[in-house]
């Protein structure tokens, strides 16, 4: 690393990496609508800042650049970015020609393709599977159930999270750019996005329990519309249930008014004879 001045060269410890890595989790903690992530992405650096720089003046014109408007997914992917800034920060200390502006511009460009990639990945993927997997053993009486799911959705967090910050920090923005424009990325998430939805139409059908009572008669032959149903599709009016919540949610109602619709249809078919309560188990 070239250092302009011919002084010894400035060089983040891991220590350094690791206390700017662990507070950005805590970067929302914050969270304004003005700037959203930006105050909490200027505290989560400051270790790396107090290693590249030794005078007061120093340090505040160097954290002043990050408080500027930043919001991106903190824990899984989004990781990377201020792994990029902790390593283009370090070759500026050391006479690097990198201004304010070119690491604001890489922040500000990659937050939102982190975003969206992280966004995927902790709640589409990661937090379905596991919550299927716990909400299975809980509702079993098994208390393994919550304790499996809270530990390794931190597993998985911190070693995603600590992986792409390593990552953004010992190949810099090259990597990830490349990446992006090798679409390796997109394909990883489009593999667990399968498994996510495969998880989720499973669970529609195993946890969202819905049956019918009407029966009917042709000929000397009695027909139960339940067991019609199933012999053409096992769990089709569970099915047909989530559909019509994702067809409203899709539509722009709120989570409140699908609930209050859910109760009200709920109710009203109960009383006419429509749907009757699932047998205990």
């Amino acid at each position: 690393m070239e250092n302009l001045n011919n002084e010894q060269p400035k060089k983040l410890r891991k220590i350094d990496l690791i206390k700017h890595w662990l507070g950005g989790y805590s970067q929302e903690t914050c969270y304004n609508y003005e700037r959203l992530q930006a105050l909490g992405s200027t505290q989560a650096i400051i270790p790396v800042i107090k290693r590249l720089y030794k005078t007061k003046e120093e340090r505040a014109r160097a954290l002043k650049k990050y408080m500027i408007f930043f919001n991106t997914e903190p824990s899984f992917i989004g990781t990377v970015i201020p792994g990029i800034a902790a390593s283009m920060e370090e070759q500026a200390a050391n006479g690097v020609d990198i201004n304010d502006e070119d690491i604001n511009s890489l922040r500000t460009g990659l937050m939102g393709p982190m975003a969206g990639i992280g966004d995927t990945v902790s709640q589409g993927i990661v937090y379905p599977i596991l919550a299927g997997i716990a909400c299975s053993l809980a509702l079993s009486g098994n208390i393994a159930g919550p304790i499996i799911f809270e530990v390794c959705y931190k597993i998985i967090m911190l070693t995603s999270g600590y992986s792409m910050y390593m990552l953004g920090y010992t190949k810099g923005k090259s990597a990830i750019l490349g990446f992006l424009r090798a679409g390796t990325l997109n394909k990883v998430t489009e593999i667990f996005s399968i498994v996510g939805l495969m998880v989720i139409g499973s669970m529609a059908a195993t946890r969202v329990t819905i049956i019918t009572p009407i029966a009917f008669k042709i000929g000397e032959v009695s027909l139960n519309l339940q067991q019609v149903l199933d012999s053409l599709l096992p769990a089709m009016l569970p099915l047909l249930a989530v559909l019509g919540v994702w067809k409203l949610l899709a539509k722009g109602l709120s989570a409140t008014y699908v609930i209050a619709i859910l109760f009200v249809v709920g109710i009203v078919c109960s009383l006419l004879g429509i749907l009757a309560i699932p047998p205990a188990t």
